[in-house]
């Protein structure tokens, strides 16, 4: 394995390594602690096979038990009815998604290498890449938990599932600003090559640049003094930077509130 894919496992595991699970505390009995339905399930993890340029990139994921870390955390996080399953494999595009006859959420292999080519060169491509990958897994991640736990969403999922991803990035710490700038990153690169026609506007997904404002708002929302250089350099026109504290404050409480009955710990 050489070039940008080599540069993005590294960079992948690095984020997994500062991240070790802990040890996976007992299942607690049916309604002991919240009421919700018997948590029978696990996130698990999985790595597909990968054609000859990923054989490599795969087993550094494998190595370092990067999904395994992913899934311990979760499992250590949230109690659920059924099996989720993580996974890597290809797809013919760069892409991720969820698939719900299987539970399961997809990394494609494609996506690691779109992402490690088209930023290599660039001033901060790293968290650019991890960025996006992460936020992409967080996402297909809220599909996967409306899903798999029945949650009541009003408007459009692909809205909630960004709102739950760039709430899960914040909650990182400074890293995971970051990231969720990286993402910001990324949207705002695919809104230049965006085409509008007609279908564009049928899609259930937001427009690339929505998703670029909407992120923004959130990061901005949760602390304005933190990041002022959102509204100052223009990034977020200001009639919308004054609406985000409590933009962010409600799409934070209405997660928070969707998965509390599901949560192992306050």
């Amino acid at each position: 394995m050489r070039g940008p894919v080599a540069a993005l496992l590294a960079v992948l595991l690095a984020a997994a390594c500062g991240q070790r699970p802990s040890p996976a505390p007992p299942r607690s009995p049916a309604g002991s602690d919240g009421g919700a339905a018997e948590a029978r399930g696990r996130f698990l993890a999985d790595y597909g096979p990968a054609a000859p340029e990923f054989t490599e990139f795969r087993a550094g994921l494998i190595a370092n038990h990067f999904l395994e870390t992913i899934a311990t955390r979760l499992n250590d996080s949230l109690r659920i009815p059924r099996d989720i399953h993580l996974t890597t494999a290809h797809c013919n595009e760069p892409n991720a998604s969820y698939e719900q006859s299987t539970r399961t959420v997809i990394l494609c292999y494609e996506l690691f290498k779109y992402l490690s080519e088209r930023f290599a060169n660039e001033t901060g491509g790293d968290y650019l890449v991890m960025g996006t990958v992460e936020f992409a897994l967080l996402h297909e991640l809220g599909h996967s938990l409306i899903d798999v736990l029945g949650l009541p969403i009003t408007g459009r999922e692909e809205d909630a599932t960004d709102q739950l991803a760039t709430i899960l990035l914040l909650q990182q710490g400074a890293s995971g600003d970051s990231l969720a700038f990286g993402a910001v990153g990324w949207f705002a690169k695919r809104a230049h090559a965006e085409v509008l026609d007609s279908l564009a506007f049928a899609d259930d997904h937001g427009l690339e640049q929505q998703r670029v404002y909407n992120i923004l708002c959130w990061i901005y929302g949760r602390d304005p003094a933190r990041y002022p250089e959102i509204v100052t350099g223009g990034w977020l026109p200001e009639h919308r930077a004054g609406r985000c504290v409590n933009e962010y404050r409600r799409v934070a409480d209405s997660w928070q509130r969707l998965l509390a009955p599901y949560r192992r710990r306050p």
